[in-house]
């Protein structure tokens, strides 16, 4: 899937929970008969229609009945669509839907003004404002006073992911964005109701191009700081290619202040990208995808803010894939990498140790661009929800 189709009416933030998977003996290959088994299978019902098209997609509890539900960004009919869960893998064949001024690329969900109920932050790639939808807690939205928090002054915008998280420790809700054409991350920090305001030193250089980022404390401050990813996906291509060869690590102070340090990588062209630890060692790590490519990079970090690639990165998914998230979904104590490849789901296995072989790969749809994981049906396993949105539908993977 190319750049362009992706801006054509989906992408996202992130935000900040991380996954991946992989088979056979050569590098790079799975040494053991349980990478060979499916690790998901389609729930009852699933694909699901969403009219207007399945863009970014994540899960979270909307009308507080302990029970996940899905919420559905459609740029197609500028249109949020929630699918409320019935338990049990299943959501309700009545979906709830809200028009929004705009097209819907980016989503987060959190509760930005403390009243118990989750809040939707939403990004356009047309625009850098971000719409705040206050949720009722029955599984509605509606626009809240002064909705629009802008989060960069400029003449082309180009947001390309969105994140709600609590950047200073206060407790409160924080917004930070992506500026693709600009090279940069916008960052604002909530007062707890609704309201936002920039900081001074906000947008902060990154790599070319960037795409959603990754969130976490990865120099154990307890401040989460910012991996930003660089495509080198613009106009200036040619120029930013040698620019792409690394991540860009925004250490944060808690105050507003981040200080930039540059990843180097082995491989161009950096995507999404997430945090966990890889190697057990109780230290973040940082996992990349890669534009239009099959691989996976791992860097270990020391716990320090300082990174170092993993033996044997690259490692190779198999083909290409776009999102990626982290979570242990073969149940063995190490965490994997789960991404989306444009009509499945594909894993990487991880050993523990930050190496990685080729899992197996699950059919979705077509279209698969995002993902998101959760426990969708109470049994205790992480299972898979993806947008297709060359389908208008979404998939449910349970966990097997």
């Amino acid at each position: 899937m190319k750049h362009s189709i992706a801006c054509r009416s989906t992408l996202v933030v992130l935000i900040t929970v991380l996954s991946v998977v992989f088979t056979s003996c050569q590098p790079g290959n799975a040494t053991n008969t349980q990478a060979q088994q499916t690790l998901f299978a389609p729930a009852a019902g699933s694909p699901i229609s969403v009219p207007g098209g399945a863009g970014n997609i994540v899960i979270g509890d909307v009308n507080n009945d302990k029970k996940p539900d899905l919420v559905v960004a459609g740029a197609n009919n500028r249109s949020i669509t929630v699918l409320l869960g019935r338990g049990g893998g299943q959501f309700a064949a009545t979906a709830n839907a809200t028009t929004v001024p705009h097209p819907p690329h980016e989503i987060a969900l959190g509760d930005v003004n403390l009243d118990g109920k989750l809040d939707l932050a939403v990004g356009t790639h047309d625009s850098y404002g971000i719409l705040l939808l206050f949720g009722d807690g029955n599984g509605g939205f509606s626009p809240a006073p002064n909705s629009t928090i802008v989060m960069r002054d400029g003449d082309y915008p180009h947001t390309h992911g969105v994140v709600l998280a609590d950047m200073n420790r206060d407790n409160k809700m924080d917004l930070v964005t992506v500026n693709s054409t600009d090279n940069d991350v916008s960052v604002a920090f909530g007062d707890g109701r609704g309201g936002f305001t920039r900081l001074p030193r906000s947008p902060f250089p990154v790599g070319p191009s960037p795409y959603p980022f990754a969130v976490g404390d990865v120099n154990g401050d307890g401040q989460l700081d910012i991996v930003a990813t660089a495509t080198a996906t613009g106009p200036l291509r040619a120029q930013q290619l040698p620019q792409s060869r690394a991540l860009t690590l925004l250490l944060a102070d808690g105050k507003g202040a981040y200080t930039s340090t540059q990843l180097p990588l082995r491989t161009g062209e950096p995507w999404f990208a997430a945090i966990s630890d890889f190697n057990g060692d109780r230290k973040p790590d940082v996992v990349a995808t890669h534009h239009d490519m099959n691989k996976l990079t791992v860097l270990l970090g020391n716990g320090r803010g300082g990174f170092v690639e993993a033996l044997g990165s690259p490692f190779d998914f198999g083909g290409n894939v776009f999102h990626a998230r982290v979570a242990d979904v073969n149940r063995d104590g190490k965490s994997d990498v789960i991404a989306a490849a444009g009509d499945s789901v594909r894993v990487m296995l991880g050993d523990g140790q930050g190496g990685f072989t080729t899992g197996p790969s699950t059919r979705s749809g077509p279209g698969t661009w995002r993902l998101d994981l959760g426990d969708l049906n109470g049994d205790g396993k992480l299972d898979v929800v993806t947008s297709n949105m060359e389908a208008d539908s979404v998939t449910v993977l349970l966990a097997k």
